[in-house]
């Protein structure tokens, strides 16, 4: 039987190749199938309202004649094409047989609900491959397995199996590796005033179609406007990264909510979804570099996103001094206590003291501003001086305007707020002393982007806080670093740890150091039955070369001089024998330092190497203190890494003491970052520890280097 199209004409995959990539055609579809539905499906109700999407709907069913009052098709291949999206609601077993159809006609791609997939593990890894196989074929786009598909709320497109929660259309998008957790946003979204949702989708297993797609979609969405990511792991780091870029670039800021951040939801993560969850931290350190937000919860998420949502992105700025008008002198000294903690800065406004000391009696504190028992008619001046303020980026207007609230009194205050806004162009928030501003503020200000309103106190400034940071970060230059060649594992003999992890010797570790530029401190290696004859003067460290964790053996002797140095030698033999270690010791100068600092790599994270910097010695374990970036590193990035230790002063210099040899350590953490990058086939982790902060300069005495496991023994 020849299949035709809508207009006559034979219906064949290349007769509906369509200009418009798979993912968009399923995401802005102008036709829909939806195969398995009746009306006595559990999921019928969630997906009703996308009969009202303006989409053409058909129904596909074995058995049922109709659906909704439509009739049905028996099969997909009977529907007339072009179909854009096919939503299944069967078993993961049908819906690979549906998939392997739907590949023969030109179909956009699916939305699939079941599971059964690559989240068992075997058992269902051979219906994904044969999912996937089938969308390569046919060139399409999957959302799923394993989802709750995607709701576009100004469409009223729910091809979702989850209930609809009536969020407030908007521009805010969403992407979730869990599937409930969209409707969790949607009902956060519906609790706050002002904030709205674009799309929500649940990625599922991401059997084909994966987070670096969604977000490339999305830079170019125009009904986006910003962007929330909640994800277990990622699976495409360099394609993700590089599509947050082109939204960033366009203007979207991203929040994420990285979920699995131990190792016991990390098992979890893997159980649900199949995707391989990471180490927060790296996540944490990627994310930042990139300009991609953190958010700890799903209200942090939407409180972050709402303000860039709601406000003209014309009148966004980098809010360093924010401005604070408090209805009562708690939600003043609220203010001033979380915007602290938030990292926002409320200057004291001193232009204004003499202004606001004459209008409020007994007031004396500009910013935030208590005004509690001003008049009101001093309320139009107050409102003027401080949105008009030269010395105030943006200003909040904090008060008791709850649902409920909505006197005349308070819409006229309101009104002033909004039109100041939009005289002065510049970012004005209302936020409630603590919930929802009342939804009556929504219409006193109207829809221009001239006012946020935001959800109590924190989330208020929370969202603030979040579109300055991304205008800071959109004008940031971003230089790429020099790509850096692989270096292969260096050969030689085999070293193990004690729970079987292979290292490089240390004559290899250190010369690997020096071959990057990390100064490195004169030494020698003594093999077995040789005599220790350094070419460089004493005192003397003595150690044991080939040993991970020297000083739980005592395997270090320290100011050894020269005529010690055979029986230091002797002794460190003598220890190895007695612990079947290597009989390899190293001889090195003495050093005297006045600091110490732990460099490293942390090679093993799914996000590609990053480069770890700290206090080292002790401390690193007192101030469980770390920094990092992805590797490689330009100068400006490691710049910016040593400035977040600013606050230990004991780097940065203090009492007169000298900084500790930042623009050394620059050069020396971008050598760090080109090592890491050429050893990644390789390198699992490594330890500088200690890097000696000398009068001379920085100085590496030690180092270990952790292969990673699976890589072949080429050590002979």
């Amino acid at each position: 039987m020849t299949l035709l199209a809508d207009d006559g004409s034979p219906r064949t995959q290349e007769s509906h190749a369509n200009p418009r990539s798979a993912l968009d055609r399923v995401l802005n579809p102008s036709t829909i199938a939806i195969v398995g539905l009746s009306d006595k499906s559990p999921v019928a109700p969630f997906i009703r309202p996308t009969l009202d999407s303006g989409a053409r709907v058909h129904f596909v069913h074995p058995t049922a004649a109709t659906v909704f009052g439509a009739a049905t098709y028996p099969s997909i291949s009977e529907v007339p094409g072009p179909i854009d999206a096919v939503l299944s609601v069967m078993s993961a077993e049908r819906t690979v047989a549906l998939a392997e159809e739907c590949a023969t006609l030109g179909c956009g791609g699916l939305i699939i609900y079941a599971a059964g997939f690559s989240e068992l593990g075997a058992d269902g890894e051979g219906l994904q491959r044969r999912l996937t196989a089938a969308a390569q074929r046919g060139g399409m786009a999957v959302v799923g397995p394993n989802s709750l598909g995607y709701i576009s709320v100004p469409r009223s497109l729910n091809l979702t199996a989850s209930a609809n929660y009536h969020p407030p259309a908007g521009g805010v998008s969403i992407v979730s590796h869990s599937g409930a957790m969209i409707g969790g946003v949607a009902i956060t979204a519906a609790r706050r005033t002002g904030v709205g949702i674009s799309r929500l989708i649940s990625a599922g297993n991401e059997a084909v179609t994966d987070i670096a797609d969604y977000l490339d979609f999305l830079a170019e969405d125009p009904e986006t406007t910003a962007v929330g990511l909640i994800i277990e792991g990622i699976r495409r780091p360099e394609s993700f990264f590089l599509a947050a870029r082109r939204c960033l670039d366009a203007g979207k800021p991203i929040v994420a909510v990285k979920l699995a951040r131990n190792s016991r939801t990390q098992q979890m993560a893997a159980s649900h979804t199949g995707a391989l969850a990471g180490n927060s931290w790296a996540y944490d350190v990627a994310f930042r570099h990139a300009g991609i937000q953190l958010a700890h919860d799903l209200e942090e998420l939407v409180d972050r996103l709402s303000v860039v949502d709601q406000l003209d992105p014309a009148k966004w700025n980098s809010v360093e001094r924010l401005g604070v008008v408090a209805g009562t002198g708690g939600f003043a000294s609220l203010a001033y206590d979380i915007a602290e903690a938030e990292g926002l800065t409320l200057p004291p406004l001193d232009a204004l003291a003499d202004w606001v000391a004459s209008t409020i009696p007994g007031i004396t504190v500009p910013n935030p501003l208590d005004t509690t028992g001003f008049g009101a008619s001093f309320w139009t001046d107050i409102v003027d001086r401080y949105v008009g303020s030269p010395d105030l980026d943006a200003v909040v207007f904090v008060n008791m305007w709850g649902e409920g609230d909505d006197s005349p009194v308070y819409r006229r205050l309101i009104d002033d707020v909004a039109a100041a806004a939009r005289r002065f162009g510049k970012p004005v928030a209302i936020a409630a002393g603590a919930g929802p501003v009342g939804s009556y503020a929504q219409e006193v200000i109207g829809t221009d982007g001239s006012v946020a309103l935001g959800h109590g106190l924190r989330g208020t400034l929370r969202g603030l806080r979040t579109m300055g940071a991304f205008v800071r970060d959109r004008a940031r230059p971003r230089p790429q670093a020099e790509p850096v060649a692989a270096l292969p594992c260096p050969a030689g003999p085999v070293t193990r740890t004690s729970d079987g992890r292979r290292f490089l010797p240390f004559a290899q570790a250190m010369d690997l150091l020096a071959q990057f530029g990390i100064p490195t401190a004169p030494h020698c290696v003594v093999g077995a039955d040789e005599r220790a004859t350094p070419d460089f003067d004493g005192p003397y460290a003595v150690k044991l070369a080939d040993v991970p964790h020297r000083t739980e053996l005592g395997a270090v002797a320290l100011n050894v001089a020269r005529a010690d140095l055979d029986r230091a030698v002797a002794d460190m033999r003598a220890l190895a024998t007695r612990h079947g270690l290597s009989e390899a010791v190293a001889v090195q100068p003495m050093a005297s330092a006045r600091g110490e600092l732990l460099v490293g790599v942390e090679g093993g994270s799914e996000l590609g190497p990053m480069v770890v910097l700290g206090i080292g010695g002790i401390l690193v374990e007192v101030l469980e203190r770390v920094g990092g970036r992805p590797a490689p590193l330009t100068g400006a990035d490691a710049e910016a890494l040593i400035e977040e230790f600013r606050e230990l002063r004991i780097m940065h210099g203090y009492r007169g003491s000298e900084p500790w040899h930042l623009a050394q350590l620059t050069e020396l953490l971008v050598g760090l970052g080109r090592l890491a990058a050429a050893c990644h086939d390789w390198l699992e982790s490594l330890d500088v520890n200690p890097l000696l902060v000398t009068a001379d300069g920085l100085l590496a005495v030690d180092a270990l280097f952790i292969v990673r496991d699976g890589i072949d023994d080429v050590r002979g």
